[in-house]
């Protein structure tokens, strides 16, 4: 039975274990990733933690992919056309971001250095390329980013059936995304948080996964793909 129990126990079993492995390899290896854990994590523990997800909505909570990610009305050209809105938002609200917030905040230095260090072995290997901009991309980042988010949602949302605790959920959900994010810096923490705070509203209006997908893959792939072009060109 779906209850708010449940619900609760689903959430600490899809979302901390995960999150918190995290978040011990960001305070234990200030460093960073390698750009071969940059291809490896996010296949391995995204794609299992995605499997994980969709094994408690099936299973454990009772309910069907579509009942919990994909239950508002729409269709594959709708959804497709509200991801390239959503991508084209998003680099609207970087733009802003980087007037702003990343002007006034103290930046990560390192969480740039990171960055940097794994666009440039990418451009210089067609094969990290490729593992990259297909499964890394599409299966390890935004398919297990936007279906972990979803379900956090959604879990929230059934302990209560009021709007004010469903907005108030995103918001939390948003806050906690962002926090996640503390390696990159305060701007990131903020950035990401707004963004996911976006996310949430959208969802809970349209409840549709499929657009979160799409430009959440736009909105990375564009950007990791033009500084690619601009070392390569």
């Amino acid at each position: 039975m779906n209850t708010p129990q449940r619900n609760l126990i689903a959430v600490i079993l899809a979302i901390v274990p995960i999150n918190s492995a995290i978040i011990t390899y960001r305070l234990t290896h200030p460093e960073g990733f390698t750009t071969e854990q940059m291809l490896i994590f996010p296949l391995l523990f995204g794609g299992c933690a995605s499997i994980l997800i969709l094994l408690l909505n099936r299973y454990y909570l009772g309910m069907t992919f579509r009942s919990t990610f994909h239950s508002g009305a729409g269709s594959l050209s709708s959804d497709m056309l509200h991801g390239i809105m959503l991508t084209g938002l998003y680099f609207l609200l970087t733009f802003a971001e980087r007037a702003t917030l990343f002007r006034w905040l103290p930046q990560n230095v390192s969480g740039s250095d990171e960055v940097l260090r794994a666009v440039t072995e990418l451009a210089n290997n067609p094969l990290y390329l490729i593992i990259w901009f297909g499964p890394v991309l599409w299966v390890g980042v935004a398919f297990y980013e936007e279906i972990s988010r979803t379900f956090f949602l959604k879990c929230l949302w059934n302990l209560n059936s009021g709007k004010i605790w469903h907005f108030t959920a995103i918001i939390i959900v948003s806050a906690i995304i962002g926090l996640l994010h503390f390696y990159q810096g305060l701007p990131a923490i903020f950035s990401i948080g707004f963004k996911s705070a976006v996310v949430g509203f959208y969802f809970y209006r349209f409840r549709r996964l499929f657009p979160l997908v799409l430009s959440h893959a736009l909105y990375d792939g564009i950007q990791f793909g033009s500084l690619v072009m601009q070392l390569t060109g």
